[in-house]
């Protein structure tokens, strides 16, 4: 338990964005220094952590006409005053989470903002020409986030996407973003555990207690939950992993976006005390 809060403590030292660490897995040299690095951390080194040296600050684009409407907010990772030293590591570490944030923005406003074109190009040319009344919708692309953890190196943001294009309502997406400020590389779900931890049967009997407590809201059978995939989505919180599906993948519509908190004791031997 006190083993696997130092190594998140530092790796989740190393994502939220809808309802309910030890690190092992050392694959090459940078990640068995990161690993060694983690266990040698101390209250002494906390004021180097890289979460120290920015603060986080929202963004917004804001766009309105006749077919399309964005109201986006997304975080930014403000460099301090005193660490803007361009070749400083750490800031370039941030400057690429910057980097790849914006792009995920930037790429799904420009995605409901071109499908708006072409929907205004065939309204003019065909709906607004019919006989019936045909109703003329208006694109629309919004985004929130949280920032779920942000200390010991580890950062964690969800984001919530909401589009529309047409038809019976629009859509959510959550995308979380699980950085190791260390490496800047983001954290997948099982660099979170040591070897030997049997994290996917923990987080698979938790969440399947979980539905079945309200199973009438959950697809059952070849459409129902079975089991988390290597890829799983997840964010971090102090008290617990947050693993959530998207829509449609294990439950209705009506349901939204399922989330399902497992507490850190809930690892056993391997939790950490994330303060």
């Amino acid at each position: 338990m006190k083993e696997f809060k130092k190594i998140l403590l530092i790796a989740i030292m190393t994502m939220l964005v809808n309802t309910s660490f030890s690190y092992g897995n050392i694959n090459n040299e940078e990640d068995l220094i990161l690993k060694e690095n983690l266990e040698s951390y101390t209250e002494e080194n906390k004021k180097d952590s890289v979460n120290e040296i920015f603060e986080i600050e929202t963004k917004s684009i804001i766009e309105d006409s006749e077919f399309f409407k964005a109201r986006i907010k997304y975080p930014f990772l403000k460099i301090k005053d005193k660490n803007t030293n361009k070749k400083d590591s750490k800031v370039k570490i941030v400057e690429s989470i910057n980097e790849e944030i914006y792009k995920y923005i930037l790429e799904f406003k420009n995605r409901i903002k071109e499908e708006s074109k072409q929907y205004e190009k065939d309204y003019k040319k065909i709906y607004s020409k019919q006989k019936e009344q045909y109703v003329k919708y208006q694109y629309e692309a919004y985004s929130e986030y949280e920032v779920t953890y942000n200390k010991n190196n580890i950062l964690s943001i969800p984001i919530t996407t909401y589009e529309f294009t047409g038809g019976a309502h629009g859509m959510s997406y959550l995308k979380s973003y699980n950085y190791n400020l260390l490496t800047g590389k983001q954290i997948k779900i099982k660099d979170i555990f040591k070897n030997g931890t049997d994290y996917e049967k923990i987080i698979n009997d938790s969440i399947s207690k979980e539905i079945e407590k309200n199973k009438d809201l959950y697809f059952t059978g070849e459409n129902g939950f079975k089991g988390i995939s290597s890829n799983q989505d997840f964010y971090i919180e102090k008290d617990g992993l947050v693993v959530y599906f998207q829509r449609y993948d294990i439950a209705p519509y009506y349901v939204g976006i399922p989330k399902f908190k497992i507490p850190w004791n809930q690892f056993g031997a391997t939790n950490i005390d994330i303060e």
